[in-house]
């Protein structure tokens, strides 16, 4: 007999059905069918649907964004943060934050949450800049250009491979440190 699921199962799943066919995925009847459970185990976890994408944003938020953040923590050189950063970031399956960010635009409280989740990266990458000996005008447009370079290889999954990207990422930040951006 399998274990029963954890509230983390239920969130997992979502982000991988997310990412796999939209936000239409997330309707309870889908969910309970593709963990092979019945309603009353989602129930268990989530009082309603609304609770579950509440729950599920929270969850990205985290695992997308903050557990990152403190997994290079402990590195006490900006660079290697960096880099290790990059290599974390292009780990992650991008297709459930696509699907997110396009659910955004007809969803308030998926649009709240990618702005925050957009705020709270840009503004570490601003630090991690800083830390560099970036100027903080600099750094905020290093920041800015950095993670619009992230979200547009989010859409070319086929045309930029994760080593590719940790690539860019390394090449953009000699190109903007070295050619004496200016503030």
């Amino acid at each position: 007999m399998a274990p029963p699921l954890t509230r983390n199962d239920w969130l997992e799943k979502g982000l991988h059905l997310v990412g796999d066919g939209g936000p239409q995925q997330l309707r309870i009847d889908t969910l309970c069918h593709a963990l092979g459970v019945t309603k009353g185990s989602f129930y268990h976890h989530f009082a309603s649907q609304p609770a579950y994408v509440t729950a599920l944003l929270a969850h990205w938020k985290n695992t997308y964004t903050q557990q990152l953040i403190d997994a290079v923590a402990g590195l006490d050189d900006p660079r290697l943060r960096s880099e290790r950063l990059s290599q974390l970031v292009f780990s992650k399956d991008m297709k459930p934050e696509v699907a997110l960010r396009a659910w955004g635009n007809s969803h308030p409280e998926v649009a709240a949450t990618v702005q925050a989740v957009d705020a709270q990266r840009i503004a570490y990458l601003t630090d991690l800049a800083q830390g560099m000996g970036a100027a903080p005008a600099q750094a905020r447009l290093m920041a800015r250009m950095g993670y619009a370079q992230l979200i547009g290889i989010q859409h070319l999954p086929t045309l930029v491979t994760p080593e590719d990207a940790i690539q860019m990422d390394h090449t953009l930040y000699l190109l903007l440190s070295t050619q004496g951006m200016r503030p």
